[in-house]
């Protein structure tokens, strides 16, 4: 988890297509090649519903951790092929406007400086980059997006945490966690019917014809838009600031340019990427991928962070160089289920990485990169902590 560049060459090594073992009952096929993640993603006869594997594959699948049978949890747009997902996509990018999307840069500049305010005034020598500054912060953008209003963020900041936080490997504090969140969006798509506001919530439940949602996919699509769009922000978030305190000349050259704090998200989305995988992957008939035999409805998981750095589509794979040009990577997934989000989350790590170091230049970590602990998670990778000390 702390270092996978070795494993991901070993596995370029071997074969772009790699039959894995999980779980009993549970043999993937794992996809680290770019040029066979793009064809899986791009190709519409690799299914996203869960209906199109056996029964077998989707116990084996319910058996493990909560994130990662979060696509068994209803219809929303990770779970859902056309046209269900065609109808709700376009829903939310009427949602999702440019407009909606460029306003939100100034909350975001604003939620990062009331953090470090925070964080500056309490004159402690350290604080922990996950909790104390990128949780909270991707919380709040997440709330501001969605319409929650202030006074029940710090509700969310709780579910938050815990969502981060916890393994899940209690089925039982997921399930409440979710049932929590649900219940709370009930009244609040029933208050935005009645009374709509400029938020994406009220752009959700005022929609007609085709394209109106019911409750049940409602309440899906807003919860997985929260789960999903904190975590993988915070993650991003110190990831990067990691990458940087372990990069000198990198955070060098963004001290004296601080525009360059774009071109380095790109390079952490491409090496450390917050989202090592995305949804299950089943395809609807028998196929060939990467000069290997894939049959209908075995699962299927594509590698981003190993397809980010395929030697075939990177030279020097394992450089971090924020001097690489273009966005090729596919940290944000491709074809129709490209991250809607992607704006919003390069702005996050745009803001919140370039205001941390401009608020302290002399930040360093307050323990060996070594000793740090990473999330055990088959879809997430990020650390449980980041400590740093503020110096200089």
């Amino acid at each position: 988890m702390a270092d996978p560049g070795p494993g991901y060459a070993r596995l370029h090594r071997v074969d772009p297509v790699t039959r894995v073992r999980l779980r009993p009952g549970l043999n993937p096929w794992l996809v680290c090649g770019y040029d066979e993640a793009m064809e899986v993603l791009s190709d519409p006869l690799f299914s996203v519903d869960p209906a199109s594997t056996g029964d077998s594959v989707r116990d084996a699948i319910a058996v493990g951790r909560a994130e990662e049978k979060t696509a068994l949890l209803g219809r929303h747009l990770l779970s859902v092929d056309p046209p269900d997902h065609t109808r709700m996509r376009r829903l939310m990018s009427r949602a999702l406007t440019a407009r909606r999307m460029r306003a939100l840069e100034g909350p975001i500049g604003d939620f990062a400086d009331a953090l470090l305010d925070k964080l500056d005034a309490r004159g402690e020598p350290g604080f922990d980059v996950l909790g104390d500054y990128a949780l909270p912060l991707a919380v709040e953008v997440i709330c501001e997006l969605i319409g929650i209003p202030a006074a029940d963020r710090p509700r969310f900041q709780e579910w938050g945490a815990l969502l981060v936080r916890s393994e899940l490997q209690d089925d039982a504090a997921f399930d409440g966690a979710a049932d929590e969140m649900a219940g709370y969006f009930v009244p609040l798509l029933a208050a935005r019917r009645e009374e709509p506001a400029d938020d994406l919530v009220s752009a959700l439940v005022t929609a007609h014809g085709e394209e109106q949602l019911d409750d049940y996919e409602l309440i899906s699509l807003v919860y997985q838009l929260f789960f999903a769009g904190h975590e993988s922000s915070a993650y991003l978030i110190c990831n990067a600031v990691l990458r940087l305190l372990r990069h000198p000349d990198e955070r060098a050259a963004l001290a004296a340019e601080p525009a360059l704090v774009e071109r380095v998200i790109e390079e952490v989305l491409r090496v450390d990427g917050p989202v090592k995988v995305p949804t299950w992957r089943f395809p609807l008939r028998d196929m060939e991928l990467g000069g290997r035999k894939v049959r209908a409805g075995e699962p299927v998981l594509i590698l981003l962070g190993a397809a980010g750095r395929d030697p075939k589509r990177f030279p020097d794979p394992d450089r971090f160089d924020s001097g690489r040009t273009g966005r090729q990577h596919l940290a944000f997934s491709h074809g129709i289920h490209h991250c809607m989000g992607a704006a919003v989350g390069r702005t996050e790590g745009r803001v919140a990485v370039g205001r941390l170091f401009a608020r302290f230049p002399g930040l360093e970590l307050a323990v060996p990169a070594e000793g740090l602990r990473w999330r055990d998670n088959l879809m997430m990778r990020g650390v449980c902590e980041l400590p740093v000390r503020v110096a200089g």
